[in-house]
């Protein structure tokens, strides 16, 4: 009877709980960003990296003085260069129904160079890129090489801040920029050039292996919102500043400066570029 009378208590408890409302659980969602998503970006910083993009569909050419500074901060060693840099943004042009396009071009050419605390002397390198090849002049060893890119390659990536050979800070996109950097700015401070706002540039862990940069400095023009400042530490421990001066926009610009013939004598070498490969004076 006892027996009996457990059981019918256990059932009436277990028809009791069950007549009981489910308690509702919080559920936690987890919401991962796509992997398409663009990274985050502060509206401040993103407004100097629009700002450059749109300059660069504006800007067809540039031309500017150029002084670079070379700081090896494993063996100490330093050189200065001056010259300057001409460079002709992506055109299209239609020719009948058909429109083609050309890739961006770029031509460095440096007059003098000084080693560490020694003289500044005379010494002309050339670097010029015509959209297919890079062509690097050197007067002292008289040897002309070009560089071929890489088979299926882009050539646009030639002037990519972190891909290409040489900083060539021009005709930047906000898009590729912001996908291979973390992108942040500072307040201005008095040991900024005149009228510029800074841009930090620091390899995406996921893409650093592919660049050839350890960090990007920039100093833009609030006035032509062009860099007026590079400063760039690549792999190789060197601390490159290139400062631009007396820039010059849209000014025509022969195509020819582009190329760089063969002098008469002169030894001519021609090898594949590797990808990412920085090519220094």
């Amino acid at each position: 009877m006892k027996l009996c009378i457990t059981f019918t208590v256990i059932g009436l408890l277990i028809s009791a709980a069950a007549a009981q409302p489910a308690t509702t659980q919080p559920i936690r969602v987890i919401v991962r960003p796509s992997p398409t998503t663009a990274p985050a970006v502060d509206p401040e910083t993103r407004k100097i990296l629009d700002a450059m993009e749109a300059a660069g569909k504006t800007v067809k050419t540039v031309r500017a003085d150029l002084s670079y500074k070379a700081f090896n901060t494993s063996m100490g060693d330093e050189q200065y260069r001056t010259g300057w840099v001409a460079y002709q943004s992506k055109q299209l042009i239609k020719i009948g129904e058909k429109t083609i396009t050309k890739s961006p071009m770029f031509r460095v050419h440096f007059d003098t160079v000084k080693m560490g605390k020694g003289k500044t002397i005379s010494r002309k390198v050339d670097y010029a890129y015509d959209g297919k090849n890079l062509t690097v002049s050197k007067a002292k060893n008289k040897t002309i090489t070009r560089f071929q890119l890489p088979p299926n390659s882009n050539a646009d990536d030639v002037m990519q801040l972190g891909k290409g050979p040489m900083p060539i800070p021009f005709g930047q996109k906000t898009a590729d920029m912001v996908k291979y950097f973390v992108c942040t700015t500072l307040p201005t401070r008095i040991t900024d050039p005149k009228d510029t706002v800074y841009l930090s540039l620091v390899p995406r862990k996921i893409h650093a292996k592919d660049l050839n940069t350890l960090n990007i400095h920039m100093w833009i023009s609030t006035k032509t919102h062009l860099p007026v400042k590079i400063v760039t530490k690549d792999k190789a421990k060197d601390n490159i500043t290139s400062t631009f001066s007396k820039t010059v926009i849209n000014e025509v610009i022969k195509k020819d400066l582009f190329t760089i013939p063969k002098p008469l004598g002169w030894k001519l070498i021609v090898q594949p570029m590797k990808s990412g490969q920085n090519i220094k004076p």
